[in-house]
């Protein structure tokens, strides 16, 4: 493989070099120069020869080590960590390349350190939420088990035989809420097993593998956090495990406020609830200095009948609630439903006072309800038949009014046609009297005047009309010139039409002067000007004020322009650039799917 006399090729760089300078790697065994060839710092001693590695093998036996050599500087090892880029570089990096100029630069075991200290400071909060949950969560859970199987044995009791039937759909929803919260025990104990073995992993990592496994941990972490902070337990309560022998009631969610200066006062906070059965029941919770105290009456008469309310306080943290339930009969008088130091103790109360109620109220049993629905059905029908009573006397007399309106009929039929006998009694007469004035002739002399004839007084009738209607008018006209107003038009601009000028509607005012306008917008540049053409059509040649506005998506953008026109001197005016410098893009709002609407006024200048 000589290239000449004492000359050799490198098996690493392919370069030559001379035989003196060649070595031969102790791992692979083939020959390289000197610029290839490394030592590594353990073979150094003095009773041993130098093991000589090639860059390849040095570079295989530094990563084995945990130690990573640059891939752009292979004789440097990355010990240096750029906190600006996030990545590790060698001392060459830092000062020869300019990217890494100027960042924050320190040792990569300081890095590691630090880096580490924050991840497993995230893992250590993860048994301190556990243990809030073993506290809180899994103490709940043991309840609701408790509370499942007190109620399961309390329907058992209450029902006795009527449950028979029912007992195993009732014993499945206990069995599935026994599962569901065994589960969430469960997934508890599994989320810290996993916490504690993803801290043994970390710890098992060298320095290499921990940054760059570090982001994967960190999401790992983040996702155990989320998963605990939404993992919520909610109170069983009786209505949770209902049969259908005993329906739940129906609660509707109240909040209310509790003043923290209430002092010796009360507040009195009233609100109305309504029940299956659709009666309207009015509620009052009376805040007093000490406690809450509820008080409910119906919005009618509901009869010597039980019934009870189910009353749900919420916890701040949605995991427990106060539960009660007040029988009463026919209405509830004034009850202390909690007091407020109980509220305050055992957080239920907000910062701001607020408390969280589900109040909901029925029957007491179900025969109960059922005696109550068969009164409300049996009242319902005598109300009906009282109706039905009054629909049969309305009906009789609306037949007599019927009556006494065909009486009317009668009545004004003959009247009418008595007038009409008159009138033409009266028309008669006239005509007779008007022969009679045409045939008889009048003397010069005579100062005596014949009465007018009633063509005559007619004509002078319309005459004034006219004369009326006239100045109507003309006072109409003057008005409108006091006002001035606009005659108002408006077109639309389609952006992908072939055309290059668009004409508007004729527009007149109301003196009879007529114009239109020719627009030729620039589509094609984006800071074109919108260009238009006043153009004159008939009426009388005079000074008219006429303005342009260009419609925006929001009104208060729109753009508009007034100009006066002399039509005496010319007929068609040229407007340049009614929005100067104007980019027609759908960001300005005024192209909305792709039309452009601009409206436009006339009216005459007042002198």
């Amino acid at each position: 493989m000589s290239s000449g006399a004492g000359q050799v090729i490198c098996s690493n760089c392919s370069s030559l070099a001379l035989v003196e300078s060649i070595v031969q790697c102790a791992e692979c065994l083939k020959s390289c120069c000197q610029k290839c060839s490394r030592e590594p710092n353990e073979s150094v001693s003095l009773f041993n020869i130098p093991r000589i590695l090639c860059s390849k093998c040095y570079r295989m036996h530094r990563e084995q080590e945990g130690i990573s050599c640059c891939p752009l500087h292979s004789e440097r090892t990355l010990d240096l960590y750029c906190m600006t880029c996030e990545q590790q570089i060698c001392c060459d990096c830092f000062i020869l390349l300019p990217e890494h100029k100027r960042h924050t630069i320190d040792a990569v075991e300081t890095v590691y350190r630090q880096k580490l200290l924050e991840t497993v400071e995230k893992f250590r909060k993860i048994p301190q939420r556990l243990k809030l949950i073993d506290w809180d969560a899994v103490r709940q859970v043991d309840e609701n088990l408790r509370i499942v199987q007190d109620v399961e044995q309390r329907i058992l009791e209450e029902i006795n035989e009527l449950i028979r039937n029912r007992t195993a759909s009732m014993l499945g929803k206990t069995a599935e809420k026994k599962r569901v919260l065994v589960r969430v025990k469960e997934y508890v104990a599994n989320m810290e097993h996993q916490n504690l073995q993803t801290l043994e992993q970390i710890r098992g990592l060298n320095t290499n593998d921990f940054l760059r496994q570090q982001e994967v941990l960190n999401q790992r972490c983040e996702r155990i956090l989320k998963d605990v902070e939404q993992l919520q337990i909610q109170s069983v309560t009786w209505d949770d495990i209902q049969c259908d022998l005993l329906p739940a009631c129906n609660l509707e969610t109240i909040v209310i406020n509790v003043p923290f200066d209430i002092g010796q006062n009360s507040k009195r906070i009233p609100f109305q609830l309504r029940d299956d059965n659709g009666i309207q029941w009015i509620t009052i919770c009376h805040i007093r200095a000490t406690s809450i105290v509820l008080e409910m009456y119906p919005g009618e008469l509901v009869g010597d009948f039980n019934f009870r309310t189910d009353v749900e306080i919420s916890h701040l943290n949605q995991m427990k609630m106060i539960h009660k339930s007040l029988p009463f009969r026919e209405k509830l008088v004034q009850t202390e439903l909690i007091s407020l130091n109980e509220l305050q103790s055992r957080g239920f109360l907000s910062e701001t006072g607020d408390i969280r109620l589900k109040i909901g109220i029925r029957s007491e049993s179900l025969v109960e309800e059922n005696s109550f629905l068969k009164k409300r059905v049996f009242d319902q029908r005598k109300v009906v038949g009282h109706l039905q009573m009054e629909l049969a006397a309305l009906k009789d007399q609306n037949f007599i009014q019927q009556g006494d309106m065909l009486r009317l009929n009668c009545e004004l039929k003959r009247l009418k046609q008595v007038h009409d006998e008159q009138v033409m009694h009266m028309k008669k007469e006239i005509k007779e009297l008007k022969l009679a004035g045409d045939v008889r002739p009048v003397s010069p002399a005579s100062s005596v005047s014949l009465p007018q004839s009633p063509i005559e007084l007619d004509k002078q009738k319309l005459n004034c009309d006219m004369k009326r209607l006239q100045a109507k008018l003309e006072s109409m006209r003057i008005a409108m010139k006091t006002m001035n107003p606009y005659a108002i038009g408006s077109f639309e601009i389609y952006k992908c039409s072939k055309e290059t000028k668009f004409y508007s509607p004729q527009l007149s005012s109301y003196d009879g002067v007529t114009i239109y306008v020719i627009v030729q917008p620039n589509f094609s540049d984006k800071n074109s000007d919108v260009n238009a053409y006043i153009c004159y059509s008939k009426g009388a040649k005079k000074k008219c004020q006429v303005f342009l506005e260009v419609l925006n998506e929001f009104e208060e953008s729109n753009v508009r322009e007034d100009r006066v026109f002399d039509f005496s001197k010319g007929t068609s005016f040229t407007w340049k650039s009614v929005i100067t410098n104007y980019a027609l893009t759908r960001d300005g709002g005024f192209l909305v799917n792709d039309h452009l609407k601009i409206m436009f006024g006339l009216r005459p200048l007042l002198e």
